[in-house]
């Protein structure tokens, strides 16, 4: 199987080192100095589980990849998201699949717009990753991913990615229902990223300082989810927290690390699009409505300085 994965930053290189280091036939888009150190000297994995190092890897940009492609994981922030969509058609074979690793809610719905509904099933990633440094991905938390039917009868297919992420050493949680599986990630990303970024703190002082703010904000996601006909229990918050505490203490949210390097925030999809959905179902949502504001509110910050050593 040939597999092109589009965005090596943590979550798609962290999926296509392991991938490659299963024995598939992985190519990597990528640009800049983290380019530069795979196609030179490979991946370095830090995981709580041990070090993993790859080979050297393929890497193009996304106008020099030849396809055709069996497999696209596609892993960029959704300002790209467009152009890559629109180039998936030439790259993938006629039966080939893409899989969008992204955040937010419109991501399977931007690329099947393109490429066709059959050809994309929904997925997300569990996980607490960052880049360290070209080349070098570090995590610390267990990575897991979720997959879903996009569309009804794409169960086989689900099965079949499933079965290769895991064969790479990557759990899969099969869900059934799409949209409940793409909010239940929202009620953890949209208040966890926002309070990290704004307090400069790691995910479970967030969980254990500001509990009260992070579940107000979890179960406005939940009710916002409702109103548009995804049925998720209010049970799912005090369990997230929980699972926090436990598993995820560390995550240094994207959100915060964009926020740490000077980078746009993701605020639109997250916050923003959780607030405007409830604005048109009727749900008011005055903790993510006063996230969202204070992010947009956030002076840019410079970028820090590489390190000489």
């Amino acid at each position: 199987m040939r597999i092109l994965v589009v965005g090596a930053g943590a979550v798609g290189g962290y999926f296509g080192a392991r991938l490659g280091l299963a024995g598939e036939d992985v190519t990597f888009v990528a640009r800049g100095a983290h380019a530069e150190a795979m196609r030179s000297r490979g991946l370095v994995l830090r995981t709580p589980a041990g070090e993993l190092r790859t080979p050297p890897l393929r890497v193009t940009e996304l106008d020099g990849a030849r396809g055709p492609f069996d497999l696209a994981l596609v892993a960029v922030k959704w300002p790209s998201l467009a152009a890559v969509s629109a180039a998936l058609p030439a790259l993938l074979a006629p039966d080939g699949l893409c899989v969008p690793l992204l955040n937010g809610l419109d991501s399977e719905d931007a690329v099947a717009r393109d490429l066709g509904a059959s050809r994309v099933i929904a997925a997300v990633a569990f996980m607490s990753a960052s880049l360290a440094g070209p080349g070098e991905i570090h995590t610390v938390a267990p990575t897991r991913a979720g997959l879903a039917p996009y569309r009804p009868g794409q169960e086989p297919r689900v099965e079949a990615v499933a079965a290769l992420l895991e064969r790479a050493g990557i759990p899969v949680r099969r869900a059934s229902d799409h949209r409940a599986m793409l909010w239940e990630k929202m009620v953890w990303n949209a208040p966890f990223n926002a309070i990290c970024a704004l307090t400069d703190q790691r995910a479970g002082v967030a969980a254990e300082r500001m509990e009260d703010l992070v579940r107000a904000g979890m179960l406005e996601v939940i009710a916002v989810a409702r109103a548009e006909g995804t049925d998720i229990s209010g049970a799912i918050a005090d369990a997230m927290i929980a699972m926090t505490r436990k598993e995820y203490p560390l995550t240094e949210p994207s959100m915060l690390q964009d926020v740490r390097a000077g980078r746009p925030t993701e605020v639109d999809i997250l916050q923003s699009a959780v607030v405007d959905r409830g604005r048109r179902a009727g749900v008011d949502t005055p903790v993510l409505r006063t996230l969202a504001a204070l992010l947009r509110g956030l002076a840019p910050r410079p970028a820090a300085p590489a390190s000489a050593g």
